[in-house]
Order: C-alpha cells, then sequence, then structure tokens
C-alpha cells in the first residue's frame, strides 16, 4: 500500500525578535489536497509559511510541525526539503551567475522521475526557451519570478508545497496555466498550501479546503462555501 503523505501542523506559535506574529494555527494537509490560505494583507501568511520552512528569522515558540511523523523543528531548512517540504517564496531572491537550467536541474537530479527538459513546460506558462539560460530570477519581471518557482516546484516534486502568492503579478491567461500545472501536480499526490489574499486563483483551481487567518488567528476553516462569504463581505465577515 503506497504511503499517505501528511504535514500536521499543531497549536502552532510564530514570533520575530520576541515578539508574536501568528499562532496558534493548526492544521493537516494530505497527499494531493489542495488547501487555501487566506488573509488580508499583514495577516501572518507568510511569516506562517516561512517559520514551518525554517526561516532563521521566524520562530516557533510553542506547537509542532510534523511530515510523515518527522519532526520537523528539529531539522535545519535543507533537511526539511529534503523530507519533502516546498516553500515558494513571495519575493525570490536573485542568484547571479546560476542558470534557470542548472538549478532546474540540479532540483530534479533529486528524483528519477523528475522532467529533465523543461523547454516543453515553457510554452505552458508563456514562457521562450531563453528563460532557461538567464540567471536565476536576475532581471526578472514579477510574473517572471512566479514562474521560475512554479518549474522549481515541478522538477522538486515535494510531499508538500507551501506557495506564498503564486498568483501575483500574473496576467489571466498566466494564471489559468499556473492554475491547470498546480491541479496536475495535486493530482500526482503533491499537498498544497496555496497562500493568497485575493479569491481569483481559487476561481480557477477549486480548494479542498479553505483557512482564513486574520491578525495571525485561524478564525475559519472548512470548503469553498468560505470564499462565497468572502466575495459577499470581505474578511469583515470574520472579525471576532
Amino acid at each position: 500500500m503506497q504511503e499517505i503523505s501528511m504535514l500536521e501542523i499543531h497549536e502552532l506559535l510564530v514570533s520575530v525578535e520576541e515578539r508574536s506574529i501568528a499562532g496558534p494555527v493548526s492544521l493537516a494537509i494530505g497527499a494531493g489536497e489542495i488547501h487555501a490560505l487566506m488573509g488580508p494583507n499583514g495577516s501572518g501568511k507568510s511569516s506562517l509559511a516561512y517559520a514551518i520552512a525554517g526561516h532563521p528569522e521566524y520562530h516557533i515558540t510553542n506547537g509542532s510541525a510534523a511530515l510523515d511523523d518527522i519532526n520537523l523543528l528539529e531539522l535545519s531548512p535543507e533537511k526539511r526539503a529534503e523530507a519533502g517540504l516546498f516553500l515558494s517564496f513571495q519575493e525570490p531572491p536573485e542568484v547571479g551567475g546560476v542558470s534557470m537550467s542548472t538549478f532546474l536541474q540540479m532540483i530534479a537530479s533529486v528524483h528519477e522521475d523528475s522532467p529533465k527538459d523543461f523547454k516543453s513546460i515553457l510554452p505552458d506558462i508563456g514562457l521562450h526557451d531563453n528563460f532557461l539560460q538567464r540567471f536565476l530570477n536576475e532581471g526578472f519581471s514579477g510574473g517572471e519570478k512566479k514562474k521560475s518557482e512554479l518549474l522549481q516546484l515541478i522538477a522538486r516534486k515535494p510531499k508538500i508545497a507551501i506557495c506564498d502568492e503564486i498568483d501575483s503579478g500574473l496576467d489571466l491567461d498566466a494564471l489559468k496555466s499556473v492554475a491547470e500545472i498546480l491541479r496536475g501536480e495535486a493530482k500526482r499526490g503533491t499537498g498544497l498550501l496555496l497562500i493568497s489574499h485575493s479569491p481569483r486563483l481559487f476561481e480557477l483551481l477549486p480548494p479542498d479546503f479553505v483557512h482564513v487567518l486574520l491578525k495571525g488567528r485561524l478564525v475559519a476553516s472548512g470548503g469553498t462555501e468560505i470564499l462565497e462569504k468572502l466575495e459577499r463581505g470581505g474578511y469583515k465577515e470574520f472579525e471576532v
């Protein structure tokens, strides 16, 4: 029987410089599930993602985070990635001197069944062949950086992928392509936590579960009825 991957977060509290930023947050994300984490700017969504991934500036002061019963909090960021966790950044860093092609091939070498030829994927997300020869994120537009992160996700084939505003900076055609690729990754078994403050992505990629984070607190979890409530009244509908 194939093992079913699961990311389990329980009562997680996140702080920066001894100031509480987010929590307590409890979530469980299974293989192939699509979770939407919604909230306005400054609600703690990115802070939560960075803390789970092991960013050194974001400290977990309470709670637990495990991927397939592996305690992530005991691991370095690199070891968390090796365990199967992937984070696409809201503002990906630029790395001069390393081509996209070299970087993607390095990532893909981890899995035998990862794609080895990324040229065939580029037209699907509105990119030309020369994109692979450019240095990683150097001089990229906001939309190109998001597409770069998406290519890395495809190459890495993680168990769980946290995508921080993968929809920002994309036009409608690109967004449709990104939604379709993410749907395919979920069908292949990757659990997705898609962070956004706009419901536009989820009109194209309906999530299995929707969570709302306000002022660092998880105030609602449920199905797509939460998206409908957001459309009607915005985040004020969830204020307490």
